[in-house]
């Protein structure tokens, strides 16, 4: 994603310098036009400066000789005719301003040159690291996906697990009223065997009693049979009495 930042502020770096470029460059050629038209211009005025000039110094015998000794000898008559002297001096000074302007569109041509090399290798340069952004870029969108299937992975899971977690929620609170309720009825049923082995207890407690009562009348009843028997009869009562019998060996 920063590489991804990087490259679109380059990018935008970049065109906001070729369209300022192109609007700083937009008249060069006006103005190198212009210029071009100026030097011209210059250099006619001084070409008619010194034609005037020239016309001006010769006098009118001058050329009136001048035009009859061109019959005997014309190298001699161009050599002496300012007009014609001055004409060749204007375009020998056009001739090396050419000559110069030549020699500089060289220059300017070897430096354009120069620059397309080295705007060529920069834009391969450029090439290059763009497709190094773009396979890295293609590189992240993998990742991003991989990790977007992961994280909805992560998810089923976890929704999955919160689901078994609720399900044992739900049977753990299942279990939990079931287990109230059977605690619940084993109160109740301590509570109910309780009272029936405290009722169980009672009825024993009143059969012994009654048993106790019982044995208490037949002691006495015994007892008084005795007192109005004989001796002789009393004594075998006596040693009857002195032997257990089964139900006073089972009271508790």
């Amino acid at each position: 994603m920063q590489t991804t930042t990087a490259a679109n502020w380059n990018q935008a770096i970049f065109l906001r310098l070729q369209e300022r470029d192109a609007l700083e460059k937009q008249y060069d050629a006006v103005c190198l036009h212009y210029r071009k038209l100026a030097d011209q211009t210059r250099l006619l005025k001084q070409r008619n400066r010194a034609l005037l000039n020239a016309a001006a110094a010769a006098p009118s015998a001058s050329t009136v000789g001048a035009s009859t000794s061109a019959a005997d000898s014309p190298a001699s008559s161009a050599a002496v005719n300012p007009v014609q002297l001055a004409y060749i001096t204007s375009l020998e000074q056009q001739l090396s301003t050419l000559r110069d302007e030549v020699a500089l569109l060289y220059k300017n041509q070897g430096q354009n040159a120069q620059r397309l090399l080295l705007m060529s290798e920069s834009h391969r340069d450029k090439e290059e690291e763009a497709r190094r952004q773009t396979e890295t870029l293609a590189k992240l969108q993998l990742d991003h996906e991989k990790l977007r299937r992961q994280a909805d992975d992560l998810s089923h899971a976890v929704g999955e697990k919160d689901r078994g977690i609720q399900i044992l929620q739900d049977e753990l609170a299942t279990l939990s009223l079931e287990l109230s309720q059977i605690e619940a009825r084993n109160e109740d049923l301590k509570k109910d065997n309780a009272s029936l082995l405290q009722r169980w207890l009672d009825r024993m407690n009143e059969e012994a009693d009654k048993m106790n009562e019982g044995t208490i009348w037949l002691e006495e009843v015994r007892k008084r049979k005795e007192g109005s028997a004989p001796p002789e009869l009393r004594a075998a009562a006596a040693g009857a009495a002195s032997v257990p019998s089964p139900t006073s060996a089972s009271k508790p």
